[in-house]
């Protein structure tokens, strides 16, 4: 049989992830010749030898990659043979580097930990022990390529051990750049909260351990930045940590050692299982056990806790003496906030809040914040695309022109996109904190350097105000895009779920707040939607805020401006509303919606949830994003009987679209106070919202002879509300649609905004 040769390119996270090595010795099995070589953006491969050899070599290629790489494209090209001898690994060339991937930062694997318990080891009770398996990736990365005297790693030159196995092919850390030992790696150490060092290595994290124990209050150096730490068994330091950070109510993720442990405060099973133990480790939000055994001021009148497992040595030596501990590791920041990534920052920023720090020397040159994700109607949402999964790209449908969404103005991220792949940054936060805004444009140009991508096109939101609109208008110019905030959630979702070019969709958007292109507040909307434009066919009953932003603070605000019209100024006084400034605030609003001054027009479905846990006495002032819709969610779960509340449709004044009146669904409630628990009436506002937005998204699309219903926005986080409309949707007989790899929150807004300028489409062009 006569030899024959194979030239491929392979495409995808192939870099870091030992993927060469992988080839190299695949090739030696199967009784190859040739190469393998980095061009940057991809992997060639040349293999010569019989052609039965070739096609189990191609085979095997995929389905026995290294768990870290991922093949996005792979191109198999028939070439001339060239008789090498044997196979060789070329060293690296270099390259345009453009939509180079650069694996994300994932959990120690099984092989390093077991090295790091083995006293016999050379890596014992080392924390930054890696492999070409596992490790920091991202947040070690300077510039490209990705080779050690890029990353954070060039500070710390191999000893002759890690250099052995560092370039022997044959070794799992092959040309793992973060491969370090106690000799030549990274320190750690424990510190006071004035930096003196009081222990080092095993001993730093030993005493770290028994501070925890004791009650201490720690902050904890990781890959991407610094964690809070204590001991969440107790209620003592949970109740002084929210003390001190002055968050009376949020929740706080906690770490367990290992899935048995978790299964003692939280129920675990189906997808919440698989992704908390997955490699990439995120925070997985689980429903409470009966048998619950945390501090109950960790998730605070919530029905579930946001859970990870550890990921770093660290974070595993941590657990050594006390396995079944478990710690709330909330992130080093204030809400919004970047988060804490340098000793000094670390010693400045969080005196008063920790007594003790465990530090470490290696630099983190990308802050990465934990992902966080919630199952809803049995599939992942993501919450927080972080850590773990970042800067792995999505795959487009089509390709687009090289473009950059910037994102809205909370829970911000970034996007850059050309080709076939869009790049979504890590999280960012609130870009109307300096802090955040200055963080927002580091990233945007790290991720441009790092992708190569130069964006020809920029995209900001339809708001003039946010700061992200203004950066982009200053950055793009001409090329700039503003796209309405609800159709970039259309977008996102459409693109998450690899609709074709040509498609059409009626669209659920339910968030907070969105600028709507007539000057009002969006935030329950029903698009006819398709990549290059929308029409707005329906929308929740604009209601008024009073006071504007303040009424999602203290939704009391929102209830009196829902039933206003409705009820008498007596009525009103007897609600059980809170007002920071009492009955002189009271008074204050009043006259506000009688005149009609400082009030804004808001089809908010948030306000609506909102306004709904404050009258039912659940939630009357918000601490943090979302908390009265959260806590109404779980309140709903104690339900024990089905409620009716009033379904109104009707048309809207101005635009003359059908609208659901969310007044008659309040009103329903406040009539029902009393003859209902509290329970009950809010498993009623979710039930009866979610069937009126489901009944009028199937009869706008319908109507419009359109198959697909999709729904994006952060309400869909709320696992009842998208669990009725998607099951209302297909029963009908439509095809409901959820994001898949992107949050439905506004983490998706730079992505729908990256599409919406590569795509170059008109603003408020029609669908």
């Amino acid at each position: 049989m006569q030899n024959e040769a194979r030239l491929l390119h392979v495409t995808g996270t192939v870099q870091g992830v030992g993927f060469r090595p992988f080839i190299y010795q695949l090739a030696q099995a199967h009784g190859l010749f040739g190469y393998v070589k980095n061009l940057g953006n991809y992997v060639e491969i040349l293999i010569e030898g019989n052609p039965d050899s070739l096609e189990s070599f191609l085979r095997d290629l995929p389905e026995k990659k290294p768990p870290l790489a991922k093949i996005t494209e792979l191109k198999i090209k028939n070439v001339l043979f060239s008789a090498y001898s044997k196979f060789i690994i070329v060293p690296s060339e270099p390259g345009a580097f453009e939509n180079s991937i650069i694996p994300p930062d994932t959990a120690i694997c099984e092989q390093c930990m077991s090295e790091i318990f083995d006293s016999a080891s050379r890596y014992y009770h080392y924390p930054f022990t890696v492999c070409t398996n596992c490790g920091p990736r991202y947040t070690t990365v300077r510039t490209l390529p990705y080779d050690r005297e890029n990353t954070t790693m060039a500070d710390f030159p191999l000893c002759v051990e890690c250099e052995t196995e560092y370039t022997n092919p044959l070794n799992r850390r092959y040309h793992a750049q973060p491969v370090c030992c106690p000799k030549c790696g990274p320190e750690i150490w424990l510190s006071d909260y004035e930096g003196n060092v009081l222990a080092k290595g095993y001993e730093a994290i030993s005493k770290a351990s028994d501070f925890l124990q004791q009650g201490s209050i720690l902050s904890v150096k990781g890959f991407g930045g610094f964690h809070i730490a204590c001991n969440a068994r107790k209620e003592e330091p949970v109740r002084e940590l929210r003390r001190r950070l002055v968050r009376p109510e949020q929740p706080f993720a906690v770490m367990a050692k290992n899935p048995e442990v978790v299964e003692s405060f939280a129920e675990l099973e189906g997808a919440g299982r698989e992704y908390l133990t997955s490699r990439r480790r995120p925070i997985t939000l689980l429903s409470m056990s009966k048998e619950f055994n945390l501090a109950k001021s960790v998730s605070p009148d919530l029905h579930n806790i946001g859970v990870m497992l550890p990921y770093t040595g660290t974070q595993n030596l941590l657990f050594d003496r006390v396995p079944d501990a478990v710690y709330v590791m909330t992130s080093a920041n204030l809400p919004g906030r970047p988060m804490v990534i340098e000793n000094k920052e670390a010693l400045e920023k969080l005196n008063g809040i920790v007594d003790f720090h465990l530090l470490h020397n290696r630099v983190i040159a990308n802050r990465n914040d934990d992902t966080v994700i919630r199952i809803v109607n049995g599939r992942a949402a993501f919450i927080r695309r972080s850590r773990g999964f970042v800067p792995e790209p999505v795959e487009l449908p089509f390709e687009i022109e090289a473009s950059i969404g910037v994102g809205a103005e909370m829970n911000s991220t970034v996007t850059v996109a050309k080709g076939k792949l869009a790049y979504i940054s890590q999280y960012i936060g609130n870009t109307n904190h300096v802090e955040t805004f200055r963080y927002h444009s580091e990233v945007v140009r790290h991720l441009i350097r790092l992708t190569g991508i130069e964006p020809l096109h920029w995209g900001c939101d339809l708001h003039p105000a946010f700061n992200t609109t203004r950066f982009a208008m200053n950055m793009g110019g001409k090329n700039t895009l503003q796209v309405q905030h609800h159709h970039a959630h259309m977008l996102a979702l459409m693109a998450d779920n690899s609709l074709p070019l040509d498609s059409r969709m009626l669209g659920i958007a339910l968030d907070g707040v969105g600028y709507g292109s007539d000057g009002t507040v969006w935030g329950g909307e029903l698009f006819e939607s398709s990549y290059f434009g929308y029409e707005r066919l329906g929308h929740l009953l604009s209601q008024p805020m009073p006071g504007g932003d303040l009424a999602s603070k203290i939704p009391s605000r929102m209830v009196l401006g829902i039933l206003f019209e409705r009820l008498g100024r007596e009525e009103l006084e007897k609600l059980p509303l809170i007002f920071p400034q009492g009955a002189m605030e009271f008074s204050t609003i009043m006259k506000q919606l009688e005149k009609g001054v400082n009030v804004v027009q808001s089809s908010s479905t948030g306000r609506v949830l909102d306004a709904a846990a404050t009258l039912l006495g659940i939630c009357g002032i918000r601490t943090y994003e979302g908390e009265p819709a959260m806590k109404l969610e779980s309140a709903a779960r104690n339900s024990i009987r089905i409620v009716d509340l009033p379904l109104v449709f009707k048309k809207a004044e101005k635009s003359g679209v059908p609208v659901l009146d969310t007044t008659e669904l309040l009103l329903g409630v406040y009539e029902l106070l009393g003859k209902y628990s509290s329970a009950d009436l809010a498993f009623a506002v979710e039930e009866n919202l979610a069937k009126g937005i489901s009944e009028l998204a199937i009869t706008l699309a319908a109507k419009r002879g359109l198959e697909t219903i999709g729904l994006s926005g952060g309400v869909a986080y709320n696992d009842h509300i998208t669990s009725c409309i998607a099951g209302t949707v297909r029963e009908a007989g439509f095809e409901f649609l959820a994001h898949r790899q992107v949050p439905c929150g506004d983490g998706c807004i730079s992505f729908g905004q990256a599409l919406a300028a590569g795509l170059r489409v008109e603003p408020e062009g029609k669908a």
